[in-house]
């Protein structure tokens, strides 16, 4: 079972409204596969289906259940794009890679989307849009400036808003202007996993819950891993457990710093409430550096999730702190019963891109969800899938690097507690 120092077992609003966990079964006897990929969630399980799709066997191990991590804990909402500019991504990767990147990243809620429509996963998908509106004038120069890029870039047309049309599209008086991407929207999160899980069986996948991988080892260029005392024997390792890949130890846990983001929850809003809190619907993210996120289920609850304490078990007090920005931002959420709070990890790189690492030969890794992960990681998993598999490294947009070591590991996440300090207080003050 996982440390409890790496759980959280809050009840979440999601665990209410997904269809059934799809049945598995832990190893328990040994076996040989083609592909073994490691991590039930959507990294895996997309890069498990691609594999069935291109004719290779593959098996899924899962620690916990389908879905456990951030797969199924996170807000749900499928963000175009990535943080950086995608001028910032050809001076960080080069015109060739960064061009690709980009382009990538900007479709890669729709294709999310299209692969939901294609395997009929039932997961509340809706392609809706996402609102990224800013609390302050600074902010809104910082978030026009992103929104004239990405247009510039994508040509779709990303329109800048003023505080009147935010308004009306979020229903609060906290923000000041914003921009609306019309490729982004929301699902329910452990629903669409869960869904994935059911495609990869259905492509012949053979998916384990509660067995978690452990001495991973190189023999005679296959791959040899420990399951519930059994081995497994693979020709090639897919390692997709991001921000939980802490517990596969070094080298694979100082590649990147595993965070922690939190949600909470109301009870259904009333039909009167659901006219004052995001009327139109539309999830979205702010545009501070410790950012929240909010939007509605389909049955009118209202969620809000923020970055959480760098703690691996949260503190009852980070999601009192969510509540009353909740009401903060809407008003009218005072007094309205609050039900379910959870939190989950993911998984931060130290320049905030997706990253896929070859940390041994017949080995990859994809990791660096970064708060991006629904579509990111969606189509992300894909690439790997192929990477692995076939000759795509030429056009991959995501280019195969050697497993990086982040300096001073042990001592990054309390220089990023003090980090979170800085940018809270910057984010009041506004500069």
């Amino acid at each position: 079972m996982t440390p409890r120092s790496l759980v959280t077992p809050q009840r979440s609003a999601w665990l209410r409204t997904a269809p059934p966990a799809p049945a598995t079964t832990a190893v328990a006897a040994g076996f040989s596969t083609q592909t073994l990929v490691l991590g039930g969630g959507i990294a895996g399980l997309g890069a498990a289906i691609r594999c069935a799709e291109l004719g290779h066997e593959a098996c899924v191990l899962e620690a916990e259940e389908i879905g456990f991590g951030a797969s199924g804990r996170s807000g749900g909402q499928l963000i175009p794009g990535l943080k950086h500019a995608p001028s910032a991504l050809v001076r960080m990767l080069g015109e060739e890679i960064g061009t690709r990147l980009a382009r990538f990243a900007g479709e890669a809620p729709t294709e999310t989307f299209r692969l939901i429509e294609r395997y009929r996963i039932a997961c509340d998908a809706q392609q809706n849009g996402w609102l990224q509106p800013a609390t302050d004038a600074t902010n809104l120069k910082t978030v026009a400036a992103r929104a004239r890029a990405w247009e510039a870039f994508s040509g779709v047309k990303l329109p800048v808003l003023d505080r009147q049309a935010v308004r009306a599209l979020t229903g609060s008086d906290a923000f000041v202007g914003g921009w609306v991407d019309p490729r982004g929207g929301q699902v329910q999160p452990l629903s669409y996993t869960r869904g994935l899980a059911r495609v990869a069986t259905s492509l012949g996948v053979r998916a384990f819950s509660h067995s978690r991988a452990s001495a991973l080892r190189l023999r005679d260029g296959r791959w040899s891993v420990q399951a519930n005392g059994h081995e497994i024997v693979a020709e090639r390792l897919l390692i997709c457990t991001n921000g939980y890949g802490a517990l596969l130890g070094a080298p694979y846990a100082e590649s990147f710093i595993p965070a922690s983001s939190i949600m909470v929850s109301t009870e259904p809003l009333s039909a009167a409430l659901r006219q004052e809190v995001l009327p139109s619907g539309l999830p979205f993210s702010d545009a501070r550096r410790l950012l929240n996120y909010c939007r509605l289920d389909p049955e009118g609850r209202f969620l809000i999730g923020a970055r959480g304490s760098f703690g691996l078990q949260e503190p009852e007090r980070g999601f009192d702190g969510l509540r009353r920005s909740a009401v903060r931002l809407f008003p009218a959420l005072a007094g309205v019963r609050w039900e379910d709070a959870w939190g989950g990890l993911f998984a931060l790189t130290t320049d905030f891109l997706p990253h896929v690492h070859q940390p041994a030969p017949n080995a990859w890794m994809l990791v660096g969800c970064n708060g991006r992960g629904m579509a990111m990681m969606s189509m992300a998993s894909r690439t790997l899938a192929e990477l692995a598999t076939t000759d795509g490294a030429a056009g991959s947009p995501l280019p195969v690097t050697p497993l990086p070591r982040i300096p001073l590991h042990a001592f990054r996440r309390p220089g990023l507690e003090l980090a979170t300090l800085w940018y809270r207080a910057r984010d009041r003050l506004g500069w």
